[in-house]
This record gives structure tokens, sequence and C-alpha cells, in this order.
């Protein structure tokens, strides 16, 4: 891979300049070296009244979100050092891990995987309060610099004092400039038809709405899914009778004409059953009749007792006379009640359902695995059910697509993806992105040997791998085809600049 990743501002300005060279001019970095500029005063000057200066315009905007773009363009000078060692089936493998942070990372990941990404999820920090902000990027601001940029403080430096942790707009400036920055880069990763599911609460839905907006555009918004974290009951604290029990996964896609999600299998969970051994295969119940329409009334006896009903139904004599004679029509014991139709799933054109919530997947029973697949050890809490995972992966992706996550925590998505493989022998392939953040003094996990989060990351992966490999091996014998069960490790580190790197130490990450 290349050493630094391409600088893209450089490359507009050069373009510009092509079409408009009297407009060249110089300006000196931080380190005093000069770099070609844009004179924007002479540019204005040849496009006429046509260049308006700052006209007013709906758009969202936060102190900070300046420096958050230009930190999202500026090159990289990190680079990606392999790490054999920690890998497994590093000669075979298509799957990625980096341990580093995820800005410079989706930096460094545009030269090879560019238009190449055909799902990406993340699940960012909530902004609660309580999320630690590891993310030490430029455009963060101290309490005093916002408060003087935003017109909060006084030059003399006297004036109100901030609001608490849950109230400081400053808290959702960090939030806002931290998502935007990856988030652009994000995009340039995903295929014509891919898309990205992002994660969050309450908290930022608003705010990432509107980033997502400015980012993907307006018009490649697709949905705001919930799904459910914990059955609501008695007894939940709540401080206005309602309970949150719910997160979202905020949708967007490339292009939207291109994006589809398979939708969901009909089976039991819909209704669909065989009681009576019907040999035309399971059916589910739909009643004939309809009250208070004005529809017209109809009536039908049951061959077997005579008896005889009558009700309302938008169904035509002759087709009621025929599903009777088919055996579809299923007569009450009860003559108080109305007859029935089998509908049966053989006659849908379609063998798929809408998609209008995810439906629940609870957080406990989730952590709960994950504390089993490690010997009972308390090692990451709340991570996101695997289950909910495979399931956007597999609404989206076909054999041979790459997924990407980038706030990869404990690794669900790695998992999500080699389970899904295992089950549909798919050669799916991922890429995780993890920062190496501590785990607590007195954590669990650092009881039990893990410093960082990374380290979570990737046990788990090579856990979740060897305990498919089992189940593989105890359900077909000799495997025919194994999924890619590996993974190749590599560290963000900075560029030697003064001895170079060297050449033989860097491998492809395709």
């Amino acid at each position: 891979m290349k050493k630094e990743s391409p600088d893209p501002i450089a490359a507009r300005v050069d373009a510009l300049l092509r079409l408009f060279p009297q407009c060249a001019t110089e300006i000196r970095g931080k380190k005093g070296v000069s770099r070609r500029a844009v004179d924007l005063e002479a540019l204005r000057r040849l496009l006429g009244d046509v260049a308006a200066e700052k006209p007013e315009r709906y758009e969202f905007n936060w102190v900070g979100k300046r420096a958050a773009f230009n930190d999202a363009y500026a090159p990289t000078r990190m680079t990606l050092r392999p790490c054999p060692e920690e890998s497994v089936d590093w000669d075979s493998t298509g799957n990625l891990y980096i341990e580093g942070d995820n800005l410079d990372a989706l930096k460094l990941l545009q030269s090879e995987y560019r238009n190449k990404v055909k799902a990406i999820y993340v699940d960012p920090p909530y902004n609660t309060g309580s999320d630690a902000f590891l993310y030490a990027d430029d455009f963060r601001v101290d309490c005093e610099e916002y408060a003087r940029r935003s017109g909060r403080l006084a030059a003399s430096g006297r004036g109100r004092s901030h609001e608490d942790e849950t109230t400081d707009p400053r808290r959702h400036v960090d939030w806002c400039s931290m998502i935007f920055s990856r988030l652009i880069l994000a995009r340039e990763l995903l295929t014509d038809d891919g898309a990205i599911f992002i994660s969050i609460s309450d908290v930022e839905l608003a705010n990432l709405r509107k980033i997502c907006d400015e980012v993907f555009g307006e018009k490649q918004f697709i949905a705001v899914l919930n799904w459910n974290t914990k059955k609501a009951a008695q007894g939940m604290a709540t401080a206005h009778m309602i309970v949150e029990n719910h997160e979202y996964i905020v949708v967007y896609a490339k292009n939207p004409a291109l994006f589809r999600f398979k939708g969901l299998e009909r089976d039991a969970a819909d209704g669909f059953s065989n009681p009576d051994g019907d040999p035309r295969g399971v059916w589910k119940r739909q009643y004939l009749q309809r009250f208070g329409q004005g529809l017209p009334v109809r009536t039908v006896v049951d061959p077997a007792t005579g008896r005889v009903f009558s009700f309302e139904t938008p169904y035509t004599q002759e087709k009621l006379d025929r599903w009777i004679e088919e055996g579809r029509i299923i007569f009450p014991r009860d003559p108080k009640k109305y007859p029935a139709r089998k509908e049966f799933l053989a006659e849908y054109k379609n063998r798929r359902q809408l998609v209008t919530s995810l439906g629940l997947f609870p957080t406990k029973a989730t952590t709960e695995q994950l504390y089993a697949l490690f010997g009972g050890v308390k090692i990451f809490t709340n991570p996101k059910p695997e289950a909910l995972i495979r399931f956007l992966i597999d609404q989206t992706t076909e054999d041979g697509d790459l997924v990407l996550d980038f706030f990869s925590g404990s690794a669900t998505t790695a998992a999500a993806v080699m389970r899904l493989n295992a089950e549909d022998g798919g050669r799916r392939r991922f890429v995780m992105v993890q920062s190496p953040e501590p785990c607590g003094e007195k954590s669990e996990a650092r009881k039990s040997g893990y410093a960082n989060i990374s380290e979570i990351g990737k046990e788990r992966i090579r856990r979740e791998g060897a305990k498919l490999r089992a189940e593989l091996a105890a359900s077909r014998g000799v495997l025919s085809q194994t999924p890619d069960l590996g993974f190749r490790v590599y560290k963000l580190a900075a560029v030697d600049e003064e001895n170079g790197d060297d050449a033989k130490t860097f491998y492809s990450c395709r």
C-alpha cells in the first residue's frame, strides 16, 4: 500500500488552476513550506456577478465544522504495519483487522477500497454523557476557545459559565465533528449499490440525520429502522410512563435506485403452518367477512353439517363456491363465528414480505452469549446482537461482497459475516477498524489479560472462527468448503520519514 493517503484538496486546487491559471498564488504552511493556492478575489473578478458571497441558505452548522471537513481531506502520514503473528490464515484470508484511529485508517483504505465496499455498519459512541471521546482530532476545541468562537465569552474572558455536561452544546460539537469527517471518507468507499447502517440512540439521532443528509444527500436517505433492545415490562424505571427499550439504525444508500432489501422470509412467525397435513403445503387463516363496508352479502353452506353462514365479503359467490369444492374453506364449530379460507404460502408470487421494524434483539442475551464465548468473563458490556448485524448483511450483500465496520468494538460485525458465510456458503469479506482503547484498570477484561478493546476484538474473531470450524466439522464430517474464518492484522504506525519504509514489509490488503 502507499505510504500516505492521497491529498484530494491539492488535486482540486490543481484542477481549478488548470482552468484559471491567473488565480494562482502561494501560501506558507505551518512548517514554513510554500504551496500552491487559489486567490479567491481574483477568481471572483473573473466570474463577475455570478460569484455569490456568503448567500443565505439552509444548512446545518456548528463550531468546528470547517476544521472537521478539512481534517477529512488532509493526507495522513500513517501507514499499516502487518502483524502476521496476531493473524489467522495470513496467506489465504481476505479479511482484515486494522488496529488504530479510524480516521487515519479510512484515509489509507481509499487507495485500494474506494468504491468497493458493499455494506458499512458502524456503532459509534452514542454521546450519552458517559462516552469517552478518544478521538483527539485537531477540530476539537476547549471550553474557552469554543466560547470565544461561538460568541458566548467576551474577549476579556468574562462571561456566563458553561452548562452541565448534558446541556453544554460543546458536547454535541465534539460528536458532530468526529462523525462528520469519518462519514465523508466512508461514503467514498461504498459501491454504487452500497449502503451504510449507523446505530444510534435518541441523543444524536437528529444531528446524525442532518449530517448524513449533507454527506450522502437527502435523497439518499432510505429509512430509520428501530429495534427493541428488551421487552417493556411493568416496573421498569421511567419518568413519563414511556419506556426507552429501543435503538435506531439509520440507513443511507450511495444510489437509492440500486439499493434493495431482500425482504423477510414468510414462515411460521407470520402465521403459516400445516396442522392438518395439507399436501399443498403450509397455510395461514384469512377471514372472509368484512363488516360496515357496504359489501355484498354472500352465503356459504358447510357441506359436512349443512350449517348456513351469511356475511358481507369482497369475494364473489363463484369464488367462494370454488374454494369450498377445493377444500380451502375452514368452517367453525361455533355457529356464532365465521368461516375462513386457507391462504397457502405457495400462492405468493413474492415469497418475501416488507420490513417495517427489526423486531426484538435483546441486548442482555447478547451480552451473556459473549461472556460465555470468553469462558464466563465479563469481557465487553452491551455488544450489538450478532443476529441483528447478520440480518442487515444478509439483506444487502451477495457472495464475495465486502463489509466494513470502523467502530468495530468487540468485532460483532466480523462474527456476523463469518456466521452468515457458514450458513449460505458465501465468500463475503470483512474489514474491521478499532482504536486500541484501554480497558479499565479494574475491569474483568483487564484482569483476564486484555489491555485494550482491540485485543478483545481480535480474540473474539479467533474464538468465533474456532467455534464455527467445530460446528461445521460436526455437521458435515469432512468439510467440502470451509468459509474464510481467518483475518490479517495491521496496526497503524507513523511513517519513518528519515529511514523510509522497507517495501518488503508491506502486503496488499486485497
